[in-house]
């Protein structure tokens, strides 16, 4: 760990960094609307508050993990880095199954489309959710430092 008063490495200043920025974009993406179903005479929007309560505990323990990675040298990082990782590629795939499941059955429903429906698909709630939840992950994944005198 690093002394108080040393400065942070560059891993560790992006990883800070887009832990951040993931973060910020999930809860952001609570006051956008999270879903639109277009109808001839409206337009239904979905509230971005509704993804925040199912996507926020994967987001904490994504971070939680991100944060060991960040914080951890030595041996032991390079563990922490993988399941880092895996939480990435997890999320990445999930993330878009749900996403693509929810959208099928919103075009498919047989009410909505008896009410008229048009159109519906992600809103930009969804879309800024999905990239902070790629972004907590992925400050924990990020490698290691180049050491001087390795070669580039």
């Amino acid at each position: 760990m690093a002394a108080s008063g040393a400065p942070l490495s560059r891993r560790r200043r992006v990883g800070v960094a887009l832990l951040g920025a993931g973060l910020l974009a999930i809860l952001t993406a609570a006051a956008l609307p999270a879903w639109r179903t277009v109808y001839p005479d409206r337009v239904a929007l979905r509230s971005g508050g509704e993804l925040l309560w199912v996507v926020l505990p994967w987001a904490l323990v994504c971070g939680l993990v991100a944060v060991v990675a960040l914080a951890r040298v030595g041996p032991s990082r390079g563990l922490w880095r993988e399941v880092s990782r895996g939480l990435l590629i997890s999320t990445v795939l999930a993330g878009a199954a749900a996403t693509a499941t929810w959208w099928l059955f919103s075009a498919t429903d047989a009410y909505a489309r008896e009410d008229g429906m048009v159109s519906t698909g992600p809103g930009p709630g969804t879309w800024l959710t999905l990239l902070g939840c790629l972004l907590v992950p992925l400050a924990g994944a990020l490698p290691d430092d180049p050491s001087p005198g390795r070669g580039s």
